[in-house]
């Protein structure tokens, strides 16, 4: 997580409002609590973690075909890029896709992030143009 923190760090000029152990507290609480709101896909290399996939599922309701799955982070530690193991945990979400009669796998990526966008071109996705990612914050509805 701190190495994912500092590449995030360096894509953007804004400094992050929230310290990496509360990030870690959030993270344990919502995805392995009680009512996880994401589940984790982890790679590993004997047993350290070099990469890991977190998603949650949910439903496409503009093609009414059925379920879809959300990619909401996905890294790779610097040592392990290039070795084919961000494309072996797209894989697996799309196999976890595809076993629950799912039909695509959606992926945020920042603009300024053009390594992301090329490694998810270079798999096969493509831009949802006509879709802009909108965002509506507790701090507005509060």
């Amino acid at each position: 997580m701190r190495e994912f923190d500092g590449y995030l760090q360096g894509l953007t000029k804004d400094k992050r409002t929230v310290s990496t152990s509360e990030r870690k507290a959030r993270l344990l609480r919502d995805g392995f609590g009680k009512k996880p709101a994401f589940r984790c896909i982890i790679a590993r290399e004997d047993t350290k973690p070099i990469g890991y996939l977190c998603y949650h599922e949910g439903y496409d309701p503009d093609e009414m075909r059925g379920k879809v799955i959300y990619v909401i982070d996905l890294f790779v530690t610097s040592s392990a890029r290039g070795s084919g193991i961000g494309r072996m945990l797209m894989d697996r979400v799309a196999d976890v896709c595809a076993n629950m009669d799912g039909i695509a796998v959606y992926v945020g990526v920042w603009r300024r992030n053009p390594k992301a966008i090329k490694f998810y071109m270079g798999i096969g996705a493509e831009f949802v143009e006509d879709v802009p990612f909108m965002r509506w914050g507790k701090e507005r509805w509060l």
